[in-house]
């Protein structure tokens, strides 16, 4: 159960997307997408700059030294930041180094990622064409993409097909499974990583009926998914589903100008639930449209995401 009122934490952003809890920090770092910035937030609010790679930063996760990895859209690649770096603040483009080629053959585009404790890095990897000022259906249809695999020694391959825009992704704290979400398949989508990382055993973890996007893992196994909408048009929110797709709560986000995207388990104890939002799906999107809440929660964040 929510055992609180909503608590605004930043407000003024553009779109807030791809959240990462920093226990040892206590703040939660994001991607403000369309403002180009990397940042991130304290429990008081304050949002401070972390990197600005010089174009639309998206999924983001870190290695076990403290280094930061970052997806840069449109060079389609994921860029790395020490530790040192991520520390100071402030960076730019030339104090990141090119970490791993996610592009595929298909001409794909890149958003979300998540990252293993061992370094592994899944990102999803889309077919532009849909546009959002209209439902998806026949007259707009999503199109198939990719998940790629960066290992930490930058190679990557493509290690899933067929994904119908993939985007937020989380692993279990036993490293054998892989979550996704498949936005406008509207589901959670799972798969068992191999021993070499690849991915096999495609099967549903959970249909929601509603656009799937940024999502964390609980302690009880259960994802809390951010949904943009419920229905087209109106603005979506959260909710928790068991593997199987039983459906445990529902945040609906009750603001008619406001989005969900993305969510992240984290605070001192694991149960603070930080909700990203922005301007609802289908508008334009402006500088200030953007930001971040949060709400406790019973159930802590899951072990191991990062």
């Amino acid at each position: 159960m929510v055992s609180n009122s909503i608590e605004m934490v930043a407000d003024e952003l553009f779109f807030p997307e791809g959240p990462r809890w920093r226990a040892g920090e206590g703040k939660l770092y994001f991607s403000d997408v369309m403002a180009g910035k990397v940042s991130r937030v304290n429990d008081d609010g304050a949002v401070e700059t972390v990197f600005e790679p010089g174009e639309f930063p998206s999924g983001l996760g870190f290695l076990e030294n403290g280094d930061l990895l970052v997806v840069a859209t449109e060079s389609q690649a994921i860029v790395r930041l020490t530790a040192a770096v991520v520390a100071a603040g402030s960076a730019k483009r030339s104090d990141s180094t090119h970490h791993a080629d996610i592009s595929t053959s298909f001409g794909t585009g890149n958003n979300d990622m998540v990252v293993a404790p061992n370094g592994n890095a899944y990102a999803g990897a889309y077919l532009p064409g849909l546009s959002e000022y209209e439902a998806p259906g026949p007259a707009n249809p999503p199109q198939f993409g990719n998940m790629v695999l960066a290992r930490p020694d930058g190679s990557s391959q493509v290690v899933a097909d067929r994904v119908c825009f993939p985007n937020g992704g989380a692993i279990t704290p036993d490293g054998k499974t892989l979550i996704v979400a498949e936005t406008f398949a509207f589901t959670l989508t799972a798969w068992d990583i191999n021993d070499d990382e690849t991915l096999s055993n495609r099967r549903p973890f959970a249909n929601l009926a509603a656009p799937t996007d940024g999502i964390s893992l609980d302690a009880e196994g259960c994802i809390w998914v951010a949904c943009p909408y419920f229905s087209y048009g109106d603005s979506g929110g959260w909710v928790r589903v068991a593997d199987g797709g039983e459906i445990k709560q529902v945040i609906a986000l009750e603001d008619a100008d406001k989005s969900a995207y993305a969510c992240m388990l984290g605070g001192a104890d694991g149960r603070e639930l930080w909700l990203c939002e922005s301007t609802v799906l289908g508008r334009d999107r402006f500088q200030g449209d953007g930001r971040i809440r949060r709400v406790r929660v019973d159930v802590p964040m899951a072990e191991g995401q990062v």
